[in-house]
């Protein structure tokens, strides 16, 4: 999983804060033994044992192992919308297409750098699937994703910026299964395909 980390609070005077680094700490557990082998073998037991805590206190925070799971994968949506931000933020503040094929690339290099991260975001698609709440925050995340692309492309010309920006996350989702089952990261291909498809979308809007 992400190398993210949160340490528990030291301090036992400050019991919300330190509750609150137990209950992170679980939750970067959950999303580790996630990583590594599913959400079908999250467990209270294995996430308890995987997060160095009583098993106690995995029932206390969660009170089902779907509100776990559910928990978990809201965690690793927080923690990838703050990080697209920020690389969305600055590429709005001067838009360039060389600009957004290197915010693209960035964002797909860590996806595929790091095989428990897309992983992780792979099985959080499979239980969205099930589970209607986790859903809608899932589409909102992707949403946030797509306006803040079609912005910049709506700046740079393009007449129409969300089939623009949807359909360059569908190449990105499909070059991230093809690293994810073949191991072999091409970026370098995968910007060239990038650099076409925008190319076009500006070029038929007449910039």
């Amino acid at each position: 999983m992400p190398k993210r980390r949160v340490n528990p609070a030291r301090n036992p005077s400050a019991k919300p804060a330190a509750n609150e680094g137990r209950r992170e700490t679980i939750l970067d557990a959950a999303l580790g033994l996630i990583a590594r082998q599913g959400f079908a073998a999250v467990s209270h037991r294995r996430v308890a044992a995987a997060a160095g805590v009583p098993l106690g206190s995995t029932t206390y925070y969660f009170e089902s192992r779907e509100h776990l799971l559910r928990e978990a994968f809201r965690r690793y949506l927080a923690q990838t919308s703050a990080e697209l931000a920020d690389g969305a933020r600055a590429l709005k503040e001067r838009p360039t297409l060389a600009r957004a094929l290197d915010y693209l690339l960035a964002y797909t290099e860590r996806e595929v750098a790091d095989r428990a991260v897309i992983v992780t975001e792979y099985e959080l698609v499979l239980f969205a699937a099930r589970d209607g709440s986790l859903a809608e925050e899932l589409h909102a995340w992707y949403d946030a994703m797509v306006a803040d692309l079609a912005e910049v492309l709506e700046r740079l010309g393009a007449r129409t910026p969300f089939d623009a920006a949807r359909a360059v996350f569908q190449m990105v989702r499909g070059y991230e299964l093809e690293a994810l089952t073949r191991g072999e990261p091409r970026t370098a291909d995968l910007r060239r395909r990038l650099e076409t498809l925008l190319t076009s979308y500006l070029a038929s809007s007449g910039a």
